[in-house]
């Protein structure tokens, strides 16, 4: 008789705690963070292509005209987990300006300013 009581309790037991679920969702993949937002503000009168660089590969975001301001997106699948580099370089003359290495957080931005005389252009990173 006791043998069969503790079976049953054993049974309603394991009954009872097949019908608690976990109500944490399995396997649910991390929300992918938004683009990185770079805004880029051109002082310099030569039109410029601007890229993003990370380990090594260049990308190109797009151009910039003289005297004039740009906005772009880089993906975080470009730039997760290691610094990026912004290069900008004149359409039609010499040199470049880079921002050196940055390391951007999630919901970050990127203000690089390209200044008349390249080497003098400045990049920061900071909240939108």
């Amino acid at each position: 008789m006791r043998h069969t009581l503790r079976r049953a309790a054993v049974i309603a037991l394991v009954a009872i705690a097949a019908c608690f679920r976990n109500n944490a969702p399995e396997n649910e993949p991390d929300p992918r963070p938004d683009p990185i937002p770079v805004h880029v503000r051109n002082e310099n009168f030569l039109d410029m292509n601007v890229y993003v660089v990370t380990s090594g590969v260049s990308r190109r975001l797009g151009t910039v005209s003289g005297n004039s301001a740009g906005d772009f997106k880089i993906n975080w699948s470009v730039a997760y987990g290691q610094p990026v580099t912004i290069t900008a370089t004149p359409i039609g003359g010499r040199g470049s300006a880079t921002t050196g290495a940055l390391n951007v957080g999630i919901g970050q931005m990127i203000d690089f300013k390209i200044a008349s005389i390249l080497r003098q252009s400045v990049a920061s990173v900071h909240d939108p």
